[in-house]
């Protein structure tokens, strides 16, 4: 009698759980399966400005590699870096 409830327990567990997860796949998932694509949007005549502010403490070693890449972003519109 000591067995059974644990192993029930542990049992009742484990089937509600892989039903929350069926669930989930076959109900929930469906989404994934859908052939409704947003449609594409032009670019702006004008694209905001950005600011990217970099907090740079004790980043010395790291700092000729990190900010090239950041400036050689292609964003179209007017961009700034701010090392912090």
């Amino acid at each position: 009698m000591g067995q059974t409830a644990p192993v029930s327990a542990f049992l009742w567990i484990t089937v509600v759980s892989l039903a929350a997860w069926c669930w989930l796949l076959l109900c929930q998932g469906f989404f994934w399966r859908t052939d409704v694509r947003l449609p594409l949007r032009r670019d702006p005549e004008v694209w905001p400005p950005v600011c990217v502010v970099v907090p740079a403490r004790d980043e010395a070693a790291v700092l000729p590699a990190s900010l090239p890449s950041l400036l050689a972003q292609d964003y179209p519109g007017r961009a700034e870096v701010f090392l912090v």
